[in-house]
């Protein structure tokens, strides 16, 4: 009886050590993914901050932009009104936008605000797994489907760089399902908000 009830001890710290392991692998792996963003290097010397969230929070994983933004903002402390807003200033080095399907609509707080550099969020069908998180070369946006926009992305980044001297990353999330009345799926949220802890930890350094 002994016998068994050890044995039976043996094996379930014997699966927990699994267990932690490929917890351990997994989270260095998702480590060495955010890295390969080069987020660090992009905002490197960055003055201010402006991150864009794009999408639609009505049709499933093509608002993950915005939830993005959002979930950033209540990592700050920010209240429900703070957040549902469309512009949200965390300080004056580092402002959220809240851009929905019409991010051409806030070029003229980009002019305002005048940032050193800007990072696009949003929903992109790369042919990638779900929940993947790509770093889209200028070059490539146009050849990239953001389903949602009323102008092309591509139009709207060439417009800004034009206008600001700014420097531009778009970060795509691979959606798993975009249909109305749908809300985000658990698969592009963890990655969402793996995303988030990622981004804020290089906020806090530049920053704080």
């Amino acid at each position: 009886m002994l016998f068994k009830i050890l044995r039976r001890h043996i094996i379930k710290l014997k699966i927990s050590h699994i267990i932690i392991f490929h917890l351990i692998v997994a989270i260095n792996f998702l480590g060495v993914v955010m890295e390969a963003l080069g987020l660090k290097e992009f905002l490197e010397n960055c003055e201010k901050l402006v991150i864009m969230g794009i999408g639609n929070e009505m049709k499933g994983d093509d608002g993950v932009g915005i939830y993005i933004v959002k979930e950033i903002a209540k990592r700050f402390g920010k209240d429900v009104n703070d957040i549902n807003s469309e512009v949200i200033k965390i300080s004056e080095n580092i402002i959220l936008l809240n851009c929905g399907t019409v991010p051409e609509n806030f070029t003229d707080v980009l002019k305002r605000e005048s940032p050193t550099h800007i990072i696009m969020v949003d929903a992109a069908l790369m042919n990638e797994e779900i929940g993947t998180i790509k770093v889209i070369n200028p070059e490539d946006i146009a050849d990239v489907g953001f389903s949602t926009h009323a102008l092309p992305l591509s139009i709207i980044v060439k417009y800004i760089k034009k206008s600001i001297n700014t420097k531009i990353i778009v970060i795509g999330i691979e959606p798993k399902i975009i249909d109305f009345d749908k809300p985000l799926s658990d698969e592009v949220r963890r990655c969402a908000d793996n995303f988030v802890e990622y981004l804020i930890k290089i906020i806090n350094t530049i920053f704080c």
